[in-house]
């Protein structure tokens, strides 16, 4: 048991490739990228503009799973900044998990959510997924709308499930 712990936590070498790739909206070029540890800051910042305090995922969790072996977390860089990024676990074939989707205050409402997306579910569609899921605050209607854009649904409700203003979640679903 010791062995699989200290193999599982030792590896840091990423499971998970992805081609960077330049991208447009509204006439802006965008690098999409994967993650790397010195995002984590930029990570924080993002979470600071959008979420009240204290943000959701302190920083050690951030790097922990931007080191994640078994997810997989994009950056949308413009001009040298982290923009906006998505984070999802891999580590079940049957079902891939958003763990985190933020996008800067300054840059929503632009489609950058909706590309983030799209860029997962197409990554996990050609490595055989067959369900996406993720958690979302009751409350949080722009990300609500998105999810169901995609054709999210709900498969449960946890009570209080966030520590900071103890709002529900509903764990939603779609197949890929």
């Amino acid at each position: 048991m010791l062995k699989k712990f200290k193999k599982l936590f030792s590896n840091k070498t990423m499971k998970f490739d992805f081609e960077e790739q330049i991208v447009s909206i509204e006439d802006r070029k965008f690098t999409l990228r994967k993650a790397s540890p010195k995002d984590a800051i930029q990570f924080m910042k993002i979470q600071e503009t959008i979420y009240p305090i204290p943000v959701p995922w302190p920083i050690d969790i951030v790097r922990m799973e931007i080191d994640n072996r078994n997810a997989l977390y994009l950056s949308l860089v413009e001009n040298e900044r982290v923009i906006a990024f998505i984070g999802v676990s891999l580590g079940d074939k049957a079902e891939s998990h958003i763990t985190n989707l933020a996008v800067d205050a300054d840059y929503q409402n632009m489609g950058i959510g909706h590309l983030l997306l799209n860029e997962v579910f197409n990554y996990c569609r050609a490595r055989e997924y067959q369900k996406m899921s993720l958690e979302v605050d009751v409350t949080n209607d722009s990300a609500l709308a998105l999810y169901d854009a995609f054709g999210f649904k709900v498969r449960t409700v946890h009570k209080k499930y966030y520590f900071r203003n103890h709002h529900d979640a509903w764990e939603m679903i779609v197949d890929l």
